[in-house]
Formats: structure tokens, sequence, C-alpha cells
């Protein structure tokens, strides 16, 4: 089973771009919405080591460039305010 390289490089890039909340959230949630038990496990293998089942792929990308979108929002947000 194949995996889309060029998705997988996006996920990866998404992933680098968050903050630690935003990293701990998306583990998290990617538990959540695909029943998986360790975090540890998403992050090695899926992210990391770019095995993310091809089924999964789009739906982290949409996952991950919302919580970006809330981080960045955050981020903004706290700039106005100080």
């Amino acid at each position: 089973m194949p995996t889309n390289t060029k998705m997988t490089e996006n996920i990866k890039q998404l992933f680098s771009k968050m903050n630690d909340d935003t990293r701990q959230e998306a583990l998290d949630l990617l538990m959540t919405e695909f029943q998986l038990k360790s975090p540890k496990f998403i992050k090695n293998n899926w992210i990391i080591g770019g095995r993310i089942p091809e089924e999964h792929q789009e739906r982290i990308v949409h996952i991950f460039q919302n919580l970006l979108r809330v981080q960045l929002f955050k981020i903004n947000e706290i700039k106005v305010n100080l």
C-alpha cells in the first residue's frame, strides 16, 4: 500500500509549524478521530515516519490546517492585547 509522498510531506510541514500546545491538540484529535491509543505512535510512525494510511491523509491535512489557523489567530490576539 504506497502512501502519497507529497501529502505526507505536506502533513510533516504543517506539523512542524505548530507550537507545542497545538501539536499536543493535533495528536489528541488524531487519537480520537482514528481510535488510536498512543500519541507517540502517531508522531513517530505517521508523522515523522511518513507512514500515514492514505485514506486518512486528506482528513489529517484538513485538521492540521484548521489547528494552524486557530494557532495564528491566538498569536495575533495576544499581539493585539499587549
